[in-house]
């Protein structure tokens, strides 16, 4: 019953979920294709120091936090319908034990609980977010 009591606090919130899968053969070639320019446009500048760092999963690192991007916007708009997201306002970051977690850089004041979950296999980056308000 422990997961029961910890949903109980969120009784009469707003919840959202979102889920996103990348193709990692078509991010490399949108990555290419895109450039530099695709880079400004998706990833906050500790986003691509953070993947530029892991030279050999750079891409995985890139497309589980395209995926992340994709998958909080889903959950954001289910429970803030108002409220849209540019790419670049979302960044996600790594706590001190390498858990990922989201970091909004709008404007807005309407307060959001955001998780996420981030996976990855040779061919495919996975991303799902929960968003409580």
């Amino acid at each position: 019953m422990p997961a029961a009591r910890s949903l109980a606090r969120y009784a009469g919130h707003r919840i959202g979920c979102g889920i996103d899968v990348v193709d990692l053969p078509r991010f490399r070639r949108t990555l290419q294709q895109g450039g530099a320019a695709f880079m400004r446009r998706v990833f906050t500048p500790h986003e691509a120091a953070y993947a530029d760092a892991r030279k050999r999963t750079r891409l995985l690192h890139l497309a589980g936090r395209f995926a992340a991007k994709e998958a909080v916007i889903k959950a954001v708009s289910q429970v803030d319908p108002a409220r849209t997201l540019a790419m670049k306002q979302i960044e996600i970051r790594n706590d001190k034990l390498g858990r990922p977690r989201i970091v909004l850089h709008d404007r807005s004041r309407a307060r959001l609980t955001l998780h996420i979950s981030l996976s990855h296999v040779d061919t495919v980056a996975v991303a799902s977010a929960i968003a409580i308000r």
